[in-house]
């Protein structure tokens, strides 16, 4: 009699736990549409983006500043002389106000030259940018994906442990009324509390998958509308 109990106690565990290994799927639990909005969700608010676009925006105006640079190679200077006055350190013929116009020939020339480059780092900043985005989009999907595997092991670990926990108190019943041996008790003990720190360790690497995913959304997964 004990070994036909604990042959149909083991033969139930390891029949549950066939089962969820080969009949259960995480595919049913992935929706895109949701992942779209966890990957827009991180471009908004993730901090190291908004370095990104500070650089293209800075390297943006970097532009504008070296296209209007072109009127510093040219300086526009004047002098007042007064009527019936000498001065003997700037001798001036004509009196009253007197302009000149000079322009720097080598600061002309660069002018080209540092333009190109402007819009070479604009286009830098925007490539570096769009690099990230793909970055920042394959990561959200992976710790999508690694939340929901740790998702459904987890499902799958309480159900384990919910049914080990019936099988259990139906051989402590038996055991209690001296049906079945204390060796077969113990076992079924042993396998229960097995299981259970099996969903602790689960819960805990489930934890820390949602932790990583909200890392790059800044907001809790259960915010994201």
């Amino acid at each position: 009699m004990n070994k036909k109990y604990a042959l149909l106690f083991f033969l139930g565990c390891f029949l549950h736990i066939r089962s969820a290994s080969a009949q259960e799927s995480m595919m049913p639990e992935v929706s895109y549409v949701f992942l779209e909005k966890l990957i827009a969700t991180a471009k908004d608010n993730y901090p190291r983006l908004d370095v990104f676009k500070a650089r293209t925006d800075i390297a943006k105006s970097n532009i504008s500043k070296e296209q209007l640079s072109w009127l510093d190679a040219f300086s526009f200077t004047y002098v007042y002389k007064p009527e019936n006055t000498v001065d003997l350190q700037n001798p001036i013929i004509f009196n009253g106000y007197q302009a000149a116009v000079s322009f720097n020939l080598s600061s002309l020339f660069q002018k080209p030259a540092n333009v190109k480059q402007a819009k070479l780092e604009h286009r830098i900043a925007e490539y570096d940018q769009q690099e990230y985005n793909l970055t920042i989009e394959s990561e959200v999907k992976r710790r999508y994906f690694s939340y929901l595997q740790q998702l459904n092991a987890l499902k799958l670990q309480s159900k384990l442990v919910s049914d080990i926990q019936n099988m259990s108190r139906d051989i402590r019943s038996k055991y209690e009324k001296s049906e079945i041996s204390f060796e077969l008790y113990s076992q079924s003990q042993s396998s229960l509390s097995a299981a259970i720190q099996n969903k602790i360790a689960i819960e805990s690497n489930f934890l820390s998958a949602k932790a990583l995913l909200e890392e790059l959304l800044t907001k809790k997964i259960e915010e994201v509308l």
